[in-house]
């Protein structure tokens, strides 16, 4: 009998476990501001001392820290929390490959001011793009991994702008300067729609979605220095 009810409290505990992660896109502080068959578009803020729901990731996502960074630990659930993870710097990139191998956990942000990310997942399921990378004026490839592709692009007075083509979708963010986009229109999408084409980006975090194959054109404006992170999705 005591080991009928110990499998049936260990059930219950996991059942509990369970129900209470989230996906990532229903967590409160993981807002969703952009998805469409290929990617999504989440901007995450934890407030100083907050701690985020536990929530699943199953796609790879490539985050970029938003802005000087604060520590911040994780935990998974029924484990003990991490080692406080030192703040990134901004326009910071990492990856983290969730498909096949997903992950829920929790995150607590450690210090005093907001913990913000600009976070895509790719939701292919395999099938990674395989091409070149691009090459261009102003532009680094920073991050590969099966998924995504990440530059950093600098524009400065040597070179206020540069021009080039991506072969797969591509999300492009600012984190700080000011800079003209400026390509296509870009197709129509269901539901919110994706800033494409001209387009002034004068905050940080801001943001232009490059459809595949079109030309994008990128242009200093003012005198101080730009940077942008660029996304391909894979």
């Amino acid at each position: 009998m005591n080991a009928l009810r110990w499998v049936g409290l260990l059930i219950l505990g996991m059942a509990s476990l369970a129900a209470a992660q989230v996906p990532v896109t229903q967590e409160p502080r993981h807002r969703l501001v952009f998805e469409n068959a290929q990617f999504r578009v989440l901007d995450v803020n934890v407030p100083p001392g907050d701690t985020t729901l536990d929530h699943l990731h199953d796609s790879d996502i490539v985050t970029v820290s938003m802005n000087g960074g604060t520590a911040t630990r994780t935990q998974a659930p029924g484990q003990p929390w991490s080692q406080a993870r030192p703040g990134r710097p901004a326009g910071n990139a990492a990856v983290a490959e969730y498909f096949s191998k997903p992950e829920s956990h929790r995150v607590e942000n450690l210090g005093a001011t907001p913990y913000q990310l600009f976070a895509v997942e790719n939701r292919g399921r395999g099938g990674w793009s395989t091409g070149a990378p691009l090459s261009a004026a102003a532009t680094t490839l920073a991050i590969e991994s099966r998924a995504f592709r990440i530059y950093d692009v600098r524009l400065a007075r040597e070179t206020s702008q540069t021009s080039h083509v991506h072969a797969v979708p591509t999300v492009a963010v600012l984190i700080n300067g000011k800079a003209m986009s400026e390509g296509s229109e870009g197709p129509k999408t269901p539901g919110p729609s994706a800033p494409v084409g001209l387009r002034q980006l004068d905050q940080p975090g801001q943001w232009v979605f490059v459809p595949h194959g079109e030309s994008h054109h990128l242009v200093r404006l003012g005198t101080g220095d730009v940077h942008l992170v660029e996304i391909e999705v894979r």
